[in-house]
């Protein structure tokens, strides 16, 4: 069940507002007029797919793309993930959390042979991606949750989790995977502007609430991982 906005758990349209009161992404660092907010949903786990090393095989079941141009969010079925390509190449910039490592690699596994996938992959990795969570691994050393950031800088949970994700996709639920990976998209791009915006962010640590100053204004290309995956769905 997909709660109501509150202060713990904002819907997009919440989050929006919030963005919008912080100003303009394409004035506030990043030198380029069209960014894309992606995030996407899978329809198998890791242990259904034999394991992390099987990133390509867990299949999108809805991808998610807000785009500053028109300032709306563009929801992309399985089907339709030739158009979601099309549109990632459109962006100045594609911001993600996890994008580079894992999003990316699931759009990929949608080609039928391993040549084409790791092609198409190859492709993508080389648009102009920022990857947040990569940013902060190499900042502070060690990974973060989008949750344990989103909590302290703006006030804010996800609604769900990708486990629950999962169930909604057995379930054929997928008016309620949508609205919970637009509200992913949101929370990513709420904590880019905030980044942005002020240059640092707060994140939950076993010490307490801590903050990371860090630059998000940059491209991130490089290449993450995916044994580094595991913690997705925690």
């Amino acid at each position: 069940m997909v709660t109501g906005p509150s202060r713990r758990n904002f819907r997009p349209s919440v989050i929006g507002r919030w963005a919008t009161r912080q100003g303009n992404a394409n004035h506030m660092g990043t030198g380029m007029s069209r960014l894309l907010y992606f995030d996407l949903e899978t329809k198998y786990s890791a242990d259904e797919v034999g394991g992390w090393s099987n990133i390509m095989d867990m299949g999108m079941s809805v991808g998610v793309i807000y785009d500053t141009t028109d300032q709306d969010y563009h929801v992309y079925l399985e089907h339709q993930i030739p158009a979601l390509i099309e549109h990632l190449k459109k962006g100045d910039l594609i911001v993600g959390f996890n994008s580079v490592g894992f999003d990316l690699r699931v759009v990929a596994g949608s080609q039928p042979t391993n040549e084409l996938r790791h092609r198409l992959y190859l492709e993508l990795q080389a648009l102009n991606n920022l990857d947040i969570l990569t940013e902060v691994t190499n900042v502070l050393g060690h990974r973060l949750k989008l949750d344990s950031i989103a909590r302290p800088t703006l006030e804010t949970a996800k609604s769900a989790d990708g486990l629950q994700a999962l169930r909604w996709y057995k379930e054929g639920r997928m008016d309620l995977i949508i609205e919970y990976c637009k509200q992913d998209v949101a929370v990513t791009r709420g904590v880019h502007e905030f980044a942005l915006k002020n240059g640092y962010l707060l994140y939950e640590s076993r010490a307490g609430v801590k903050k990371v100053e860090i630059d998000l204004g940059l491209k991130q290309t490089a290449e993450q991982p995916a044994a580094e995956q595991m913690s997705l769905f925690d």
